[in-house]
């Protein structure tokens, strides 16, 4: 309680008190007692005010680190392997595969031995009933001093039945002259053996246990494989997203350049007296509506870094960081032919989704059989067999233990059949259903997985037509602008406007945005169609890691928060690729201004559903595309 908390505390307890004294005059019941216990409570409080007054105040929290600052270049290569390494959704993701491990570990272990051992002692005094306890009637009372011990394996099997060996061990000491040998010792080897014959014959719960917990592993390492593969494709058109605004920033800023230029040139002829009011009035109004689109553009670009850095989860990027990311490839064209059909072939082979729909229906059918089977009635065959032992000491009673001593043997049949068998019935009737409910889904699931191959077919072959009529359109409207250029130049002075130079400037920056969104959508769309093929992972030569695989993964630290001791989950990653691609373009520069020693066609790519093609080389205007068509 803080300090000042306790003193307000105190005094109104005080006031209370004084309010209460002075009325005692007048209350006979406020008598000495209830005032002692008053100041016993001013007294308690006001131990423990000084107390907290002593006491060292709290420390005080730690100031905020401060925010990291610089710039990060990029490949579109090391933005996937740092995500594999630490993004938070895959290393989530990465724990079910373990959970899965553990529930059919937990399945198997239905058939492990089962080790049963106990030991108690005991005394018993009674008082005697009848010559029968003792023998005699001049005893007290009937003592009997006991100790029992007994131990035993029991375990069931794949038949259903329930193997057990038990040996009990027990002492007797009493004062009844009845029991010979007194003390004495007895033994109990017992062997035991249950056999359902109809519901449970061949275990089909615990089986089915074993098989459902496989399939359902094989499931987690599926959705695994979907978290991984939606990462780094959402990695990737954040890339792409980061270079496309930060290219669009470009342009907008080189059109505000321009923009000022007119407006310069403007106030100079104005103060020449060759130009207008007008005219300065235009250039001006042109160059503040670019500026704002450089702030438009510019937050725009700060807004895709950090989604990049939210999905990168680095130390080295925090959020909340003001680290640049600067990306160093650029929006790769090539000419592609997509074979729709051999793509939806490639998917339904490939996607997760459609691996995970299969084994829910294989899960779904084992319920569906195991619920049959319970609606059997239950008949179990029981076989008991014991050797009995006694003796005055333990050895003696343990030798007597043996064949072909007395024995004691329990042979019979358990039958059982609940009246009507509603529950069992009703049971089997959901577990079809549900069954059923699954064949739908897959279905379902496949007519959606076709309908994305099909819209990221057609979204590439539009993107690859939109390149190369965007690329047709910006050279157009660079020529309008050098156009426009020489003729305001060569117009006379007293019709020289510049509206016209103006448009053509917004033109080409239109131009220039248009033909970059082309290129970024036609990225988008190659990478969506791996994606849809479930592609990605392979093609990339992405490995799933499991942690027993590789020690040294293992011992390492997956993020500077790691606890000690903390369980390792599955992971992903590029097997022995340190070497990033080669820095071939700056940054901010579109690709075709990067200049290329020798332009060369892109190697086939490893998707069977997508073949590429050379283009014809056209210097500044040749796009050079690599060999994956994700881009990865």
């Amino acid at each position: 309680m803080p300090t000042r908390l306790r003193l307000r505390c105190a005094a109104l307890v005080w006031v209370c008190a004084s309010i209460a004294a002075g009325s005692g005059g007048c209350d006979t019941s406020w008598n000495v007692r209830e005032r002692e216990v008053v100041r016993t409570a001013l007294d308690r409080m006001t131990t423990t005010t000084e107390r907290a007054r002593d006491e060292a105040p709290p420390p005080a929290p730690k100031p905020p680190r401060p925010p990291k600052q610089g710039e990060v270049r990029l490949t579109l290569f090391d933005a996937v392997r740092i995500a594999l390494e630490n993004n938070q959704n895959i290393q989530i993701a990465g724990y079910d595969p373990l959970l899965a491990e553990a529930d059919l570990v937990t399945a198997r272990a239905a058939y492990d031995p089962n080790l049963a051992l106990s030991n108690t002692f005991g005394r018993s005094k009674r008082p005697i009933a009848s010559q029968l306890d003792t023998g005699v009637m001049q005893e007290g009372a009937l003592t009997e001093d006991t100790w029992k011990a007994s131990g035993g394996i029991s375990q069931r099997v794949p038949t259903g039945a329930t193997v057990s060996l038990t040996q009990e061990l027990n002492y007797l000491d009493t004062n009844s002259r009845l029991i010979q040998p007194n003390p004495q010792y007895t033994s109990r080897l017992s062997a035991e053996v249950s056999q359902p014959l109809l519901k449970g014959f061949g275990d089909p719960v615990g089986r089915a246990g074993i098989r459902i917990a496989t399939l359902s592993a094989g499931v987690t390492l599926e959705d695994f494989r979907q978290k991984v593969m939606e990462t780094v494709s959402r990695v990737t058109a954040a890339y792409w997203q980061l270079t496309f605004d930060l290219d669009t920033a470009r342009v907008y800023r080189e059109a505000r350049e321009m923009a000022r230029e007119v407006h310069r040139r403007e106030r100079v002829r104005a103060g020449q007296g060759v130009s207008n009011d007008l005219n300065v009035a235009r250039a001006a109004s042109a160059a503040a509506t670019r500026e704002a689109e450089v702030v438009r553009a510019e937050n725009r670009a700060k807004n895709s870094a950090d989604r990049l850095k939210l999905f990168l989860n680095s130390p080295d990027m925090p959020i909340d960081s003001e680290v640049a990311v600067a990306p160093i490839e650029q929006p790769r064209f090539f000419v592609v032919d997509v074979d729709r059909t051999a793509a939806m072939t490639r998917a339904l082979s490939r996607r997760p989704e459609l691996q995970r729909a299969r084994n829910t229906i294989a899960v779904n059918r084992i319920r569906v059989d195991v619920a049959d089977r319970l609606r059997l009635p239950k008949l179990d065959a029981l076989l008991r067999y014991t050797l009995n032992g006694l003796g005055n000491d333990l050895g003696a009673s343990l030798d007597s233990q043996h064949f072909p001593d007395p024995v004691t043997w329990v042979a019979g049949l358990e039958f059982e059949l609940p009246l009507g068998n509603r529950a069992a019935q009703a049971e089997h009737q959901r577990r079809r259903v549900e069954f059923e409910q699954t064949l739908l889904e897959a279905d379902r699931v496949t007519d959606e997985i076709l309908q994305e191959v099909s819209l990221a077919v057609r979204a590439v072959l539009q993107g690859r037509d939109e390149v190369e009529s965007t690329l047709g359109a910006r050279d157009a409207a660079r020529k309008v602008l050098h156009g426009e250029t020489v003729r305001m130049e060569l117009q006379p002075m007293d019709r020289r406007t510049n509206e016209e130079l103006l448009r053509a400037q917004d033109l080409v920056a239109a131009a220039e945005r248009d033909h970059l969104l082309a290129l970024l959508n036609f990225n988008l769309a190659l990478t969506e169609l791996a994606r849809s093929q479930g592609s990605l992972v392979e093609d990339n030569d992405i490995e799933i890691v499991w942690p027993e695989a590789d020690a040294s993964f293992a011992a390492a630290p997956l993020r500077r928060t790691d606890r000690p001791g903390r369980l390792v989950p599955l992971s992903a990653r590029f097997p022995n690729k340190t070497d990033a691609p080669e820095d071939t373009q700056e940054p901010g520069k579109p690709a075709e201004e990067t200049n290329h020693d020798q332009p060369k066609a892109p190697a086939p790519p490893k998707n069977p559903a997508a073949t590429t093609k050379a283009k014809t080389p056209r210097g500044s205007d040749t796009y050079i595309g690599p060999g994956n068509p994700a881009g990865t």
